[in-house]
């Protein structure tokens, strides 16, 4: 499964490659391309620190940082796939990047797994 993955990702991401680059040009294809990874490094940091500052002011009040590890997992997916060079990558990213579909997939791993572990 995962070997098809590093297939099929790819092979959307030319195909979306060479569908803009011949309508908008090559050079900006790659313009856009650059400053998303710009704009996505941003977000990141910005989220990473404030995600840092949170999760010291929960530890300092006793508190575990639950939400914080969680967001930070997500910002460390999210932060990779903007990275990567690629329009599909960059909406995923930016897909992942966003609170809701954070908690959407969470919701969706934690049932997975707990389906998982009710079968042993």
């Amino acid at each position: 499964m995962i070997f098809l993955i590093f297939i099929i990702i790819p092979i959307i991401e030319i195909i979306i490659f060479i569908t803009i680059g011949s309508n908008i040009g090559i050079l900006n294809t790659v313009a856009i391309i650059l400053l998303t990874a710009l704009v996505g490094i941003f977000l990141v940091r910005k989220r990473g620190l404030s995600l840092l500052l949170n999760a010291r002011q929960n530890m300092a009040e006793g508190v575990m940082p639950t939400d914080e590890i969680k967001g930070g997992i997500f910002l460390l997916i999210s932060g990779l796939l903007l990275i990567t060079p690629g329009f599909f990558t960059d909406c995923v990213g930016f897909a992942v990047f966003l609170k809701p579909v954070q908690d959407i997939i969470a919701l969706k791993a934690k049932d997975y797994f707990t389906s998982r572990t009710r079968r042993y």
